[in-house]
């Protein structure tokens, strides 16, 4: 029995060891794994449908296979500078624009293997996919949509930026059953033909000329104008300066004739008043108010008197103790 055991366990771990060592497999952080079943023992010969995730995953020595495919961000660059690129050589990609010039651009596709097309991209093109595939489409796009550009328009940096989106756009439906996206498509650089960018420069600096020349046109006119306006505004100014001044002035004369007439009219009442009033006095003086007054200014003149001589007897004889025949004497009546 224990040799039986034993035995078992001798078939058991010569099944397991190679299991373990030979289908272990790893897909690593970045990658993307697809399994292919060479025998239909667990599944359906052929390519899995779905992609593997990074991890470790095990799959039956010699029956299974996984193939591993970088699910990174890649660069295709083409450059006229030799070493730059892909290639040893000058690699930029010739456009004929729509007059027919010819220009040279250099330029980078940045693209990716979406995971869940690294099935189909195993099955219609495998490893060597770049160059079959992604090299030839990329290159076959951007001759078509740059192309659509006149050769002037090369100058235009929204024209190329908007035809290179149209060209990142149509890579991307040539290569969705590929399973490969383009991430960016980058115009770094272009040249004319020699003679051809000597004439549009030439062209480009008449225009430049010719639209200062405009502009210096235009401001001389601007000018002219600021002058006429300044000198009509000058002129008004002036003129409601003066309208200013008659204004004030006969603000003045009103003030002046009005005071005046106020003055007048205050001396008069003054005069009139003062008049009335002397009336009113001559009137008080004339009866027995006047002889009281006139008594009671007596009265002040002998306060400076020490002495006084009256008659005492006799028919007119006062008595300087009585304060009736004292009024008498000098005229203040009861």
């Amino acid at each position: 029995m224990a040799k039986r055991m034993l035995g078992i366990a001798i078939i058991l771990l010569a099944i397991l060891v190679p299991l373990l060592v030979f289908g272990l497999k790893t897909v690593e952080r970045g990658e993307i794994g697809v399994k292919t079943r060479l025998f239909p023992i667990t599944g359906k010969k052929g390519i899995a449908e779905e992609s593997l995730n990074p991890g470790m995953w095990l799959i039956l020595p010699f029956l299974e296979r996984i193939d591993i495919f970088s699910g990174r961000i890649q660069k295709l660059e083409l450059t006229a500078v030799p070493e730059q690129g892909d290639r040893t050589r000058s690699d930029s990609i010739y456009i004929q624009t729509s007059d027919g010039t010819a220009i040279y651009v250099d330029a980078t596709l940045l693209y990716r293997v979406v995971p869940e097309g690294a099935p189909g991209l195993l099955a219609t093109l495998g490893h060597d996919y770049r160059e079959r595939k992604v090299r030839p489409e990329f290159i076959a796009v951007l001759k078509a949509r740059l192309g659509e550009l006149s050769a002037e328009a090369f100058y235009n940096v929204e024209q190329r930026i908007e035809q290179a989106e149209a060209a990142r756009e149509e890579f991307n439906n040539r290569m969705a059953e590929n399973g490969i996206e383009a991430v960016h498509v980058l115009i770094r650089d272009y040249q004319y033909r020699k003679e051809f960018e000597n004439a549009i420069q030439q062209r480009k600096l008449a225009d430049q000329l010719t639209l200062m020349n405009m502009s210096r046109a235009t401001a001389s006119e601007q000018a002219s104008e600021l002058a006429r306006i300044e000198a009509r505004a000058g002129a008004m100014a002036r003129v409601e300066v003066q309208r200013g001044k008659s204004e004030a002035e006969k603000i003045k004369a009103d003030a002046r004739k009005y005071l005046a007439l106020k003055k007048a009219k205050g001396v008069q009442l003054v005069e009139t008043a003062r008049a009335e009033g002397d009336a009113l006095i001559e009137q008080a003086l004339v009866g027995a108010g006047g002889q009281r007054a006139a008594a009671l200014e007596m009265v002040e003149v002998l306060k400076g008197l020490d002495r006084i001589v009256v008659q005492s007897g006799g028919e007119n004889g006062v008595n300087p103790l009585s304060l009736p025949q004292l009024l008498k004497l000098t005229g203040v009546d009861q």
